[in-house]
C-alpha cells in the first residue's frame, strides 16, 4: 500500500531517514503537494531518491517549509503504469492530461493511499485516476468545499474503503 505523510503548518519536515525509509518501502515514485500563495502546488514523478531529495532541497529554499503544509506520497504501482505522471498527488480534474502533469498548480489536490474497487478505462492509468475522472471532479464542480463536509466525507469513504488526503490552496 502507497505512504502518504502529512507535515502540517508549524511542524518541522521529517527527519531524512524518515523520507528515506518512506521511499525504500515505496519506490514505484514519489511526490508531493504544498499550500501557498492561496492555491495547491503539486510536484510529482520523482522516480529515483536522488531526484525527490533534489526537489526537496529546492522547496525547502524557495518556501517557508516549516509554516506550510505539505503532503506527500510514496507510490507502489497497483494499477497503470509505473510513470511519472501516474505518481500521486493529484489535481480535481476530469481532464486525463492536467493528471499526468508533473508540475502543476490547483485550488484542490489529493493522494490516495490503497486500492479503489473500480475499474481504469484505460490500461495505463491508476484506479485513483479513474476515480477522480468520474467520481471526485464531477462531485467537486457540484459542491466545491465537498470533502469537508460529513455528507461528502462519507460518499467518499463508502466508494474507497481507504484513506485520500485533500488539500486546498488554505491549507
Amino acid at each position: 500500500m502507497c505512504i502518504i505523510a502529512i507535515k502540517s503548518a508549524g511542524v518541522k519536515m521529517p527527519a531524512m531517514k524518515t523520507i528515506e525509509n518512506m521511499w525504500y518501502n515505496n519506490s514505484d515514485g514519489a511526490g508531493l503537494m504544498y499550500a501557498a500563495g492561496g492555491s495547491v502546488h503539486i510536484e510529482k514523478g520523482f522516480m529515483t531518491l536522488k531526484d525527490f531529495k533534489a526537489a526537496l532541497k529546492r522547496l525547502e529554499k524557495s518556501i517557508d517549509i516549516v509554516n506550510t503544509p505539505v503532503v506527500f506520497h510514496f507510490r507502489i504501482t497497483t494499477h497503470g503504469e509505473t510513470t511519472p505522471g501516474n505518481c500521486h498527488p493529484f489535481p480535481i480534474t476530469e481532464k486525463l492530461p492536467l493528471l499526468q502533469m508533473t508540475k502543476c498548480k490547483t485550488s484542490l489536490g489529493i493522494a490516495h493511499n490503497g486500492v479503489i474497487d473500480i475499474k481504469p478505462s484505460k490500461k495505463d492509468i491508476s484506479d485513483t485516476m479513474e476515480y477522480i475522472i468520474n467520481q471526485l471532479a464531477p462531485l467537486y464542480q457540484l459542491k466545491k468545499d465537498f470533502y469537508q463536509q460529513p455528507a461528502g466525507k462519507k460518499l467518499v469513504y463508502n466508494f474507497i474503503k481507504s484513506k485520500m488526503v485533500f488539500l486546498d490552496g488554505k491549507g
